[in-house]
């Protein structure tokens, strides 16, 4: 669902790819998930996304940063 969205995937990442590590604001521009991923796991309303070059998608909480969870 979330590789039909089109993002273009980030490549120069130069900090740890982790749940609890905060991305760097000004580094990785965040997406919006899915409506259809929302329906799924109704407790990621709101939070937002970046896919990494190797195709793992990483999904951040908007309010803090912070990495929630790391999908492969």
């Amino acid at each position: 669902m979330i590789k039909e969205t089109k993002v273009e995937p980030v490549s120069n990442v130069d900090f740890d790819i982790s749940v609890g590590v905060e991305v760097p604001r000004q580094k990785i521009h965040l997406h919006r998930l899915p409506s259809k991923i929302v329906k799924i796991v109704p407790a990621y309303e709101g939070y937002e996304y970046f896919v990494l070059a190797d195709g793992r998608i990483v999904i951040v909480d908007p309010n803090t940063y912070k990495i929630v969870l790391v999908l492969i």
